[in-house]
């Protein structure tokens, strides 16, 4: 009789398969304990894969909010500066006013009235981060003024104030117009 037949605790072997008998003692251990590497559980795997998604997606939340702070704050300050351009020729107007008022009438409650008007409004101008452009003994700087005529004086110092100018939060809103020296001396 064939051995091979009469065995029946051998296992038939399947072609590319290793039986039990066939294989080495490290082989085995192989089979029973793979490598720390090659075991991560597919769980664990995922839960880290979602931990990331969702770090990223928790950073990519905060920078959208950050943009679109930026961007509100942008539109308010030039919101506010189109509605302080059409209003600042008042202003000018309101500021050459109260200046020629006369010395006998600066008493007068109608006069202190409108000089309180005139007040408030530069503290709006204070509180939206609108601020007067210096002029007269500065430097002629072309992101802030515009020169207009030249007279005799020190090269590119300002001479006279035309026109005020003004910034907001920095930047320019309105240039000053300005008399600016041409670099000529009269003889005298």
């Amino acid at each position: 009789m064939n051995d091979e037949n009469t065995n029946p605790k051998k296992p038939i072997p399947v072609e590319g398969e290793q039986t039990p008998a066939d294989q080495t003692p490290t082989d085995q251990a192989a089979q029973t304990n793979p490598p720390q590497d090659q075991t991560v559980d597919p769980k664990d795997k995922q839960i880290e894969d979602l931990t990331n998604i969702s770090k990223r997606a928790m950073a990519d939340l905060a920078n959208y909010r950050k943009r679109v702070d930026d961007e509100k704050a942008n539109f308010v300050k030039f919101a506010t500066g189109g509605v302080f351009l059409e209003i600042l020729p008042i202003y000018d107007s309101f500021e050459r006013a109260v200046a020629q008022i006369p010395d006998a009438i600066k008493d007068n409650e109608w006069v202190k009235g409108m000089a309180n008007i005139k007040l408030q409004f530069e503290q709006i101008m204070q509180r939206a981060k609108i601020v007067k452009i210096k002029t007269v003994g500065e430097k002629f700087d072309p992101n802030f003024h515009e020169a207009v005529i030249q007279g005799e004086g020190e090269k590119d110092i300002i001479l006279e104030e035309l026109e005020s100018g003004y910034t907001i939060d920095g930047q320019t809103l309105r240039p000053a117009r300005v008399k600016v020296g041409s670099g000529t001396q009269t003889a005298s």
